[in-house]
């Protein structure tokens, strides 16, 4: 698992996502757009769950304002927004939870889709390696809940859409190594 020290380090270095507002109509109208489609849902779960299907995932360029998340007739975020956005509905309900991260590794040719589709929309690749991602996700008791699939997951060795978990962090906290990973998805 040595390789994927130098990744983690790197990663750490990766804040986690903040929407910004200029304070101007443009950010509040695209704001309380979201939040209010999110909060018409009758329970705290079935919002949680609507983050990504109102926001879809793709590139958005760092540091980010709620006035750069719409593209034509939808709204675009990446794990980050999705992250901050299921945050504010957490917050807003009472709900003690805490940021964090995890490290993805995808499939073979993932990497490189995503690098270049980042690069096409002019966004920073910062949170792609080589052979592991920078994903942004919340913790919430002894569960980790992940923003842009809406669903739970348990943590180190658990798989996502976006690939097997190796290793997962609290904001502030130290990387969870999947121990399995560690024998036998070693990195170069």
């Amino acid at each position: 698992m040595t390789g994927l020290l130098p990744e983690l380090k790197r990663f750490e270095r990766i804040d986690l996502s903040r929407m910004s507002c200029h304070g101007a109509a443009c950010c509040k109208a695209v704001r309380h757009r979201v939040f209010g489609r999110l909060m018409q849902y009758a329970n705290m779960g079935a919002a949680l769950a609507a983050v990504p299907e109102l926001i879809r995932w793709g590139p958005v360029r760092w540091p980010a304002h709620w006035c750069d998340l719409p593209e034509g007739d939808g709204l675009t975020g990446d794990c980050g927004v999705h992250a901050d956005v299921a945050a504010a509905v957490l917050t807003r309900e009472a709900v003690p939870h805490i940021r964090g991260r995890a490290v993805l590794r995808p499939a073979p040719l993932a990497p490189a889709h995503w690098r270049a589709s980042w690069t096409e929309a002019g966004a920073a690749d910062a949170w792609i390696a080589g052979r592991v991602v920078h994903h942004e996700v919340i913790r919430v008791g002894d569960q980790w809940w992940d923003p842009s699939e809406a669903r739970w997951f348990s943590g180190v060795g658990a798989h996502l859409s976006g690939g097997r978990v190796l290793a997962v962090r609290e904001e502030h906290g130290s990387w969870q190594l999947d121990p399995e990973a560690s024998a036998t998805h070693a990195l170069p």
